[in-house]
């Protein structure tokens, strides 16, 4: 799992992202969480890329919460 926390933090993800999508990736389990870290939309295209690219079939999703400062995270894992 830390090597794919290591290359999700690569793409930008904060720690506690990466850590909880590695989980999702290794586990192949759907999740969702809370947090104030920025997401950006750069980001996410080179998240999805490497998700692709890797063959990992989650589907993620981040909703923005501007007045709170939040961003929701929702993963979704795809059946095979």
């Amino acid at each position: 799992m830390g090597a794919i926390k290591d290359k999700l933090m690569g793409i930008g993800l904060s720690e506690t992202d990466a850590e909880a999508l590695a989980d999702c990736v290794v586990t192949k389990k759907s999740c969702s969480w809370v947090n104030t870290d920025e997401v950006d939309n750069a980001m996410l295209e080179r998240l999805g890329a490497y998700l692709n690219e890797s063959g990992h079939r989650l589907r993620v999703s981040v909703e923005s919460v501007p007045t709170r400062g939040k961003y929701i995270w929702e993963v979704k894992a795809l059946k095979e």
